[in-house]
């Protein structure tokens, strides 16, 4: 979602809902998999459920890496297909760990770095740890602010294999860890990235996957690899939205020429 159909944390564009109309009218299905829990994909995404045309009752939403799976009906009412609980898979200790691992490195964010802090560093979604180290509640500028500092010190990638060191030193070695959006990483059991909302799909002859994170550490990386090796459809990376909607444009004009 974030950098792929919307800009980070962002609502989704005119030109986006219509070009996903348009892969609807062209027979295509559509499926939103993302890190982020359904009330964020609800919010982004929300115009889609008012254009004239959109099936919305026939997409897939995937949060949480697709370990969430919700439908609508024709009259809007949202429905689980399931959901999975990320505390009962690896255990309430090992959830602690986690937890106190993340909360030692924030203390030394807070006492080495300069980054905006604000509030809400931590969002349990269910299936997902989402740990923010400027907090989920920043602001525009204080996302940009951030963006620059880590760009040019590159303290997220630092900090993702520091987190991994302390969590092998205390044991736990069952929990994955991903760059999440601009700002944060997704926590996750192993096998719960975004590969696993392939098994709702297993009767498709092709699936089409678009991502902007699919690089070392990005969470759309092992989705587009898998599709890749196993020969089961198309993976892009994409840059930014309007890149998508060139990609999109294209299946669109192949299935006018059928």
């Amino acid at each position: 979602m974030d950098g792929t159909i919307t800009p980070a944390r962002k609502p989704m564009k005119k030109d986006m809902m219509l070009a996903l109309r348009d892969l609807q009218w062209a027979d295509y299905e559509i499926g939103i998999v993302t890190g982020s829990d359904m009330n964020y994909l609800i919010d982004q995404c929300d115009i889609l459920f008012g254009l004239n045309g959109y099936q919305f009752h026939k997409t897939h939403y995937l949060p949480c890496n697709g370990t969430k799976y919700y439908k609508y009906n024709e009259s809007g009412s949202l429905s689980t297909v399931y959901e999975n609980d990320m505390i009962e898979a690896i255990g309430k200790q090992t959830y602690r760990a986690v937890i106190q691992s993340c909360i030692d490195i924030q203390k030394h964010i807070i006492d080495t770095t300069n980054c905006p802090l604000t509030g809400n560093f931590f969002d349990y979604r269910g299936s997902t740890l989402n740990w923010c180290p400027i907090g989920r509640l920043a602001k525009k500028d204080e996302r940009d602010a951030w963006l620059k500092i880590d760009i040019n010190n590159k303290f997220r990638l630092k900090w993702i294999n520091h987190l991994k060191e302390e969590l092998k030193k205390k044991g736990v070695n069952n929990i994955e860890i991903k760059l999440g959006g601009e700002t944060s990483f997704d926590i996750h059991p192993k096998g719960w990235d975004k590969t696993y909302c392939l098994k709702n799909f297993k009767e498709y002859n092709e699936i089409i996957f678009i991502g902007d994170r699919c690089f070392d550490n990005g969470n759309d990386k092992e989705l587009y690899d898998t599709i890749i090796k196993h020969s089961i459809g198309k993976a892009y990376q994409t840059k930014d939205p309007e890149n998508t909607i060139e990609i999109i444009k294209e299946y669109i004009n192949e299935a006018r020429r059928r």
